[in-house]
């Protein structure tokens, strides 16, 4: 039987990401909802992702007391509510107004971290004025290595100041996934076509958020290509500046500079887990990209016990891709991760409504990730090790 789920207006009312997810369709053009959903190719990742979450079953116990429930988690970078973070992710503008900010202060009001994008619409600085009034809120910043090391650098001092704790060093991008939708839908880099921009037409919520009062840029940018550059320009630099010859040599370079929190994301194979514990990360993201990057790249969850078995303690391990559920939080923590960073799960709630949206998608998973442990039998993460996996 197929679910009616909520797609109105009102975040308050949507009881699962589902619904936030139905609400942001009803809301945004088609292309940009595609930027939002699609992966590369023919999207095997993306969808093998969700089932590799739905294939892991968890053995409840019973009678045991959870009268008493905590879910508070202590990530490297800083502590937290519940097992998640706020992941970076790029161009949100595209979704709403202020997008990013939206999520930082969404996260800062859950007391999770929230980590902006070097290719986020609104700038280091901005965010963390926008999340003053939550001081221990924990900031982190994604960051990729550039050609021009000074751009890199320049960042680095900026998210210093700040006051920013991890940096997250993305090391499965230096390439651009082959995604055949951006082809059908743009003109140019995130120029939607004409037939792109009829549909948006229909879509006046969205034209009078996000259109109306000018197309958003990469803020983060404006000190390399100047404030006034446009998509394309943005694009030429961006294609220009990432750095294909990237090694380990280099992550022990940003180790070098960076006296903070060092999270390496990107991580799917053993062996590169352990090059980067050897390298010196603090803490490393096994992902797949949310499957925007090599189409038949195995899922996230599938790849997270090995990697989990090869580290041991000698690094934190978080993982992306596919958390849709606070169910799916929990099982990535009983293979062996510390917590997960949220894409499409947030920004589908800042797509539909919002900072609001934004809040109500965490407040969601983090509900759920309470229920869970109580159904398990547990009262706690830590008492996740006793449960079996079917």
């Amino acid at each position: 039987m197929q679910r009616k789920l909520y797609s109105g207006r009102d975040p308050s009312r949507a009881v699962a990401i589902a619904d936030l997810q139905a609400m942001a369709r009803r809301r945004l053009p088609h292309f940009a909802l595609e930027y939002l959903e699609c992966g590369a190719e023919d999207e095997l990742s993306v969808r093998a992702n969700r089932a590799a979450f739905e294939s892991i079953g968890l053995v409840p116990r019973t009678l045991r007391d959870v009268s008493a429930r905590t879910i508070a988690t202590r990530f490297r970078g800083g502590d937290a509510s519940a097992p998640i973070a706020v992941g970076p992710t790029g161009f949100n503008g595209m979704l709403w107004r202020d997008a990013d900010i939206a999520l930082a202060r969404a996260a800062a009001r859950s007391g999770v971290p929230f980590c902006v994008a070097t290719l986020a619409s609104a700038s280091i600085e901005r965010i963390a004025a926008a999340t003053r009034d939550w001081p221990d809120s924990p900031r982190w910043l994604q960051l990729y290595l550039f050609r021009d090391r000074q751009c890199t650098l320049e960042l680095l001092q900026r998210a210093r100041d700040a006051g920013f704790s991890s940096i997250v060093l993305t090391t499965d991008a230096v390439v651009y996934g082959n995604r055949n939708w951006e082809a059908r839908n743009y003109r140019g880099f995130k120029r939607p076509n004409w037939r792109s921009m009829l549909n948006a037409a229909t879509c006046w919520r969205w034209l009078a958020n996000v259109y109306a009062p000018g197309l958003p840029r990469f803020e983060n940018l404006d000190g390399f290509i100047g404030q006034r550059a446009t998509a394309l320009d943005a694009a030429d630099w961006i294609e220009r500046q990432m750095d294909t010859a990237l090694t380990w040599r280099d992550v022990e370079w940003l180790r070098e500079r960076w006296d903070g929190t060092l999270i390496v994301k990107g991580i799917l194979d053993a062996d590169d887990a352990m090059h980067a514990v050897r390298c010196g990360a603090d803490s490393i993201v096994v992902t797949n990209h949310g499957g925007r990057q090599l189409d038949g790249a195995i899922p996230s969850i599938a790849a997270l016990p090995a990697v989990a078995d090869a580290v041991g303690d000698r690094a934190e391990i978080l993982l992306d891709s596919g958390v849709r559920r606070g169910m799916d939080a929990i099982k990535a923590r009983r293979l062996g991760a510390q917590g997960v960073l949220l894409g499409r799960a947030t920004l589908y709630g800042v797509a539909a409504a919002g900072e609001r949206g934004a809040l109500r998608a965490l407040q969601i998973l983090r509900d759920e990730i309470d229920n869970g442990l109580a159904q398990l039998g547990c009262a706690g993460l830590d008492r996740l090790a006793d449960v079996a996996i079917a």
